[in-house]
């Protein structure tokens, strides 16, 4: 049988198709492998930045929400349930009006003094108003007592026919907070001793507000100051041999990204400020042991011969905590979103093919995953993600977006 003929035998015609089609197979077979290598490798790489970049973002969401409490629903309680007539307790008497028509609560005394926020639907006389279904809370100082506070930055200065009374024999600083208003002690029977245990109650609860504030900012600056969180994270999910040996700069691609964590940090006395008072006064009528109704027009400033008392010395610090805010900015950017570009390197191939340098990305010059994280608010489009103060609203998220 010639060639021919052996071609056109059957055995031919499988034989010489497989002499093209089985290298082909291998190939594919080859191809296949590499990629599911390369591919795995970037999904462990994606996970890895995807569970960092949340995790580190929580720590964000935390401090907004906390001080969102902190400016807003703490204070409002409290001295809700402290002063308003008639307290949970059926105490808290209304204090009578210097020219004896009606009675004013204590808890309106000293909010129209710009002492504390409120809720701007409160309604008097019942319990703490719920928040729980409102998309904004509106939290604010009485705002002729104290013009400029309910704004981001705040100026938490009293105004000025506060400071400068003209019955007052002291002009007072904008540093110095009177909690009790000349004005409003002159409409009402306000006693010396009633005064001065409000003056003292609402010290001791700024100073724990203060100090609950200060931790918490002590507390996200320890988590935030090296991101040891996305390091940590990163380090047990993308298990690279670059972190094996240097675990410090573990994840610096996605930390040190344009648009990333580490140029969006927050810092104390710039973009995270706490503000403070540092005296306090307040007015009131002297007591007549005679007569414990008595009252007349002896009105004073207290403590006397010293236009307010010194709240550094009494609190080391910088005075008398009264709210914190946040950069507008940085809040908004925090909305919109944090990039993190993380660097890998992917494996050797059959091929040969350098995927290092063919597939590498403009942030990090080598293969990158990406991830967009956010920290949300209701109030992220009318806003731009402000939440802490004014309106201090503690409903902040964490979005991961890819």
């Amino acid at each position: 049988m010639g060639i021919y003929g052996k071609i056109n035998a059957r055995a031919g015609q499988i034989l010489l198709p497989s002499l093209f089609v089985i290298p082909s197979l291998l190939l594919f077979v080859y191809l296949l492998f590499e990629t599911t290598k390369v591919s795995r490798e970037k999904m462990r790489q994606q996970f890895a930045v995807d569970s960092a970049a949340f995790i580190q973002m929580g720590d964000y969401t935390n401090l907004f929400n906390r001080t969102a409490y902190v400016n807003g629903a703490f204070p409002y309680r409290i001295f809700k349930e402290a002063y308003e007539c008639p307290g949970p307790d059926g105490a808290n008497i209304p204090i009578e009006n210097a020219n004896g028509s009606g009675k004013k609560c204590a808890y309106d005394i000293l909010y129209e003094s710009g002492a504390f926020p409120k809720y701007k639907n409160d309604v008097k006389g019942q319990p703490v108003t719920a928040l729980d279904d409102k998309k904004k809370w509106e939290i604010e100082y009485y705002e002729p007592a104290r013009p400029d506070i309910n704004e981001n930055p705040a100026v938490i200065a009293q105004s000025q026919a506060i400071r400068s009374h003209p019955k007052s024999k002291y002009h007072y600083t904008t540093a110095t907070l009177q909690i009790i208003s000349l004005e409003e002690c002159l409409k009402s029977r306000l006693s010396k001793t009633e005064a001065e245990a409000m003056w003292q109650f609402y010290a001791q609860v700024y100073k724990l507000l203060g100090d609950v504030q200060k931790s918490q900012w002590t507390v996200f600056d320890r988590f935030t100051e090296n991101f040891n969180f996305f390091r940590k994270s990163y380090y047990l999910n993308a298990n690279t041999q670059a972190c094996v040996d240097n675990p410090q700069s573990c994840g610096n691609d996605g930390i040190f990204s344009p648009g990333g964590f580490s140029m969006n940090k927050l810092a104390l006395g710039s973009s995270f400020q706490m503000h403070y008072i540092q005296k306090m006064a307040y007015n009131a009528k002297y007591d007549n042991p005679a007569d414990p109704y008595d009252f007349g027009n002896s009105v004073a400033s207290f403590p006397e011969n010293n236009p307010g008392i010194d709240m550094t010395a009494l609190f080391p610090s910088d005075g008398l905590f009264q709210l914190a805010t946040i950069d507008g900015s940085k809040l908004g950017q925090f909305g919109r979103g944090i990039e993190a570009f993380q660097g890998w390197d992917a494996p050797s191939n059959f091929f040969n093919v350098d995927l290092n340098t063919l597939g590498k990305c403009r942030e990090t010059g080598r293969p990158c995953v990406h991830s967009r994280v956010t920290s949300q608010c209701p109030q992220l489009n009318t806003e731009n993600n402000n939440c802490v103060w004014p309106n201090p609203t503690p409903k902040y998220q964490t979005r991961l977006y890819p």
